[in-house]
C-alpha cells in the first residue's frame, strides 16, 4: 500500500470518530444476529436429525428455530440502521466542513461545488455505511463461527480459516490498481460533468454560430473516455466477485465431502468406524454459507474503500491541506488594486486569454468587464479573486507584490458567478451562514429586504428546505440568496460574474439596485453583458479576445 492510501485511510479513519457509538451498537447487534442464527441451526439440525433419523417430529423445537431464526433478522435490521445512522453522520460532519470552504474557494464555481457535494464526498457514505461495518462484522461473525467450529469439529474450522486467509489477501492484490482506476474515474467525472454541463448552457449559441458537429464530436469524445473508465471500474468489481465465489464455492466443497464421507465412516473422524452424527453434519453445513455471508458483503463493499481513497485524496487538500496565507498582514485595509502588463494563458496552452491588460481599480465603487463570451471576462474576475497565480505583469494590492496580492485578494474578495452555490440545509442556513443553528436570527439581524420576494412565496418561511443546489429557487432567488449573503458578511472587494444573466426584468432591476448600493462603500467589480450596467459604472474595462480595448 502507498504512502498515499496510508493517509488516505488514515484521514478516513479520523473521520470515524463521530460516530463510534454508532458502530459500537452496530456491532453489539451483529454479534446478537449472529448468535440467533447459530442457536437457530442448532434447533433446526435437532430437529431435522431427530425426523429423519428417529421419525419424531418436534414442533417445539421447530417453533423454537422459527423464533431465533426471526431475532436473526430483527437485530440484523438494527444493525443496518446503526450502520446507515453512523454513514449519514460522518458525511454530514464532512459537509459541515466543506461548505465554507466551497463558498469561499473561488477556483471552484457553482457547477463544480455542487459536484464536489453530490459525488465526492456521497462516494464516502458507502465507505462508512458498508464496508467498515461489513468488515468489523466479519472480523467479529468469523471469530464466533470459527470458536464454534473447532470445539464441535477442527478440519472444518481449519477449512473455513484457511478460507478467511486466502480471500482478503487476494482482494488486497486486485485492490493494489483499483484505487488508482476509481481516482482517475472520479476525476474524469466531475470534469466531463462540468464541461457536458457548460456546453449545455450554450446550446443555442452553439447553433446560432453553426458549430454544433464541432462541438458534437468533442463532447462525443469525452463520453467515451468516460465510459471506458466507467468499464474499467466494473471490471474490477466482478473480477473480485468472481473470485470470491470461487474460493467460496471451494470451501463450501470441502466441508461438505468432508462430513459427508465422515458420515459414511469412509474419511476419518470423531466418530471414524460407525458413521458420522447426522445433527452434527447439518449444523455445521447451515452455518458454514453464514460464516462467507458478511464476507461477501465485505468484498461486495471492498471497491467502496478504492472510491472512499480516491475521493479522499481529492477532498483531503481542501479541508485538510496546509493554508497557503503565510503573511501576518493580510488584514491590511484596501485602498487600490493595480494591474499592469497582465498577460495570462492557463496551464499547457499557448493561447493567451488575456493580453497585455492595464486597469487602476479604485477603494470604492463599481468597475464594469464587458466583451463577447470568450473575451476573458471570468479569468480577470478569477486573477482579482486571487484564484489564479499571474506569472506576466503585475496585479497589485495597495502597492505590494504579486504574491502578497494575490492572498491578500483570496482572504478578502468575496466572488458570486453566473449559477451560485446553493447548500443543502434551510433558506435560513443559506443566507445567514455562520449561525446556521440559530433560531430566530432573522429577527435580530437586519437582513436585505429583497429576501421578502423569496419568503412571501415560500410556506415555510425561513425554514424552508433546499437541496440539490438549490432546485427549489429560481435563479433569480439563487442570485438574491448570494447577494443576501454578500451584503451580511462584506469584504473589502466584490466580484460579481454576470450576476443578471437570463433573468427577469425586475429581478435584473432589483440586483443592480442593490449592486449600486454595494459599491457606495467597497470596490465592486461585474463581469455582464447587461447594458444597465454601463449607465451607472464609475469605470468600465472593455475586452475583446483577451485584448483591452479603449474608447
Amino acid at each position: 500500500m502507498s504512502k498515499k492510501q496510508l493517509s488516505a485511510s488514515a484521514w478516513l479513519g479520523k473521520k470515524m470518530a463521530c460516530a463510534r457509538s454508532f458502530y459500537v451498537t452496530a456491532s453489539v447487534f451483529t454479534l446478537l444476529s449472529a448468535g440467533c442464527f447459530v442457536v437457530f441451526s442448532l434447533y433446526l439440525s435437532e430437529f431435522a436429525a431427530s425426523w429423519l433419523d428417529d421419525g419424531i417430529i418436534a414442533p417445539k423445537t421447530l417453533i423454537l428455530a422459527s423464533v431465533f431464526l426471526a431475532g436473526r433478522y430483527f437485530f440484523a435490521h438494527l444493525e443496518s440502521r446503526s450502520n446507515y445512522n453512523a454513514g449519514n453522520a460522518i458525511v454530514a460532519d464532512i459537509k459541515k466542513e466543506l461548505y465554507p470552504i466551497l463558498l469561499l474557494d473561488s477556483k471552484l464555481n457553482s457547477t463544480d461545488s455542487a459536484l464536489y457535494l453530490t459525488r465526492i464526498s456521497d462516494d464516502l457514505r458507502p465507505y462508512f455505511a458498508f464496508f467498515v461495518p461489513y468488515s468489523l462484522a466479519t472480523a467479529i461473525v468469523s471469530i464466533l463461527l470459527l470458536v464454534i467450529c473447532f470445539i464441535v469439529e477442527k478440519w472444518v474450522a481449519l477449512i473455513l480459516l484457511i478460507s478467511l486467509l486466502v480471500i482478503p489477501i487476494q482482494m488486497a492484490v486486485i485492490g493494489i490498481g483499483a484505487e488508482a482506476i476509481h481516482k482517475k474515474h472520479t476525476q474524469l467525472f466531475l470534469k466531463y460533468s462540468a464541461v457536458f454541463y457548460n456546453r449545455l448552457k450554450t446550446i443555442a449559441e452553439t447553433v446560432n454560430l453553426d458549430n454544433f458537429n464541432p462541438q458534437y464530436r468533442f463532447l462525443s469524445r469525452k463520453s467515451d473516455e468516460l465510459n471506458k473508465a466507467t468499464t474499467n471500474v466494473m471490471r474490477v468489481a466482478i473480477l473480485s466477485s468472481a473470485v470470491l465465489e470461487l474460493f467460496v464455492t471451494i470451501a463450501i466443497a470441502a466441508i461438505a465431502i468432508y462430513l459427508g464421507m465422515s458420515l459414511m465412516g469412509i474419511m476419518n473422524g470423531p466418530n471414524y468406524g460407525k458413521g458420522y452424527d447426522f445433527g452434527t453434519s447439518l449444523f455445521l453445513l447451515t452455518i458454514t454459507p453464514y460464516f462467507f455471508f458478511y464476507i461477501r458483503k465485505f468484498v461486495s463493499a471492498y471497491h467502496d474503500r478504492n472510491k472512499a481513497l480516491a475521493s479522499a485524496e481529492l477532498l483531503m487538500p481542501l479541508l485538510e491541506g496546509e493554508s497557503e496565507l503565510s503573511f501576518a498582514d493580510l488584514d491590511e485595509p484596501y485602498n487600490n488594486i493595480s494591474v499592469s502588463h497582465l498577460n495570462f494563458s492557463y496551464p499547457d496552452s499557448p493561447v493567451k486569454v488575456l493580453h497585455n491588460i492595464h486597469q487602476d481599480f479604485p477603494k470604492k465603487g463599481l468597475v464594469l468587464v464587458k466583451g463577447i463570451s470568450g473575451s476573458g471576462k471570468s479569468t480577470l474576475l478569477k486573477i482579482c479573486t486571487g484564484s489564479l497565480s499571474v506569472e506576466e505583469g503585475t496585479v497589485s494590492v495597495n502597492g505590494r507584490d504579486n504574491e502578497w496580492s494575490k492572498q491578500w485578494l483570496n482572504a478578502n474578495t468575496s466572488y458570486m458567478n453566473q449559477f451560485p452555490f446553493i447548500f443543502d440545509g434551510s433558506l435560513r442556513y443559506n443566507v445567514f451562514l455562520r449561525n446556521v443553528s440559530e433560531k430566530g436570527i432573522e429577527e435580530r439581524i437586519d437582513y436585505p429586504k429583497f429576501l421578502n420576494r423569496i419568503l412571501s412565496k415560500k410556506e415555510d418561511g425561513w425554514d424552508t428546505e433546499l437541496s440539490h443546489n438549490g432546485v427549489q429557487l429560481s435563479g433569480g432567488e439563487r442570485q438574491l440568496v448570494t447577494l443576501a449573503r454578500m451584503s451580511l458578511h462584506p469584504r473589502p472587494v466584490a466580484i460579481l460574474d454576470e450576476p443578471t444573466a437570463n433573468l427577469d426584468s425586475e429581478t435584473v432591476e432589483v440586483i443592480i439596485s442593490e449592486i449600486v448600493k454595494m459599491a457606495q462603500d467597497r470596490l465592486v467589480i461585474v463581469a455582464s453583458h447587461e447594458q444597465r450596467f454601463e449607465l451607472v459604472a464609475d469605470d468600465i474595462v472593455n475586452l475583446n479576445w483577451g485584448e483591452q480595448m479603449y474608447a
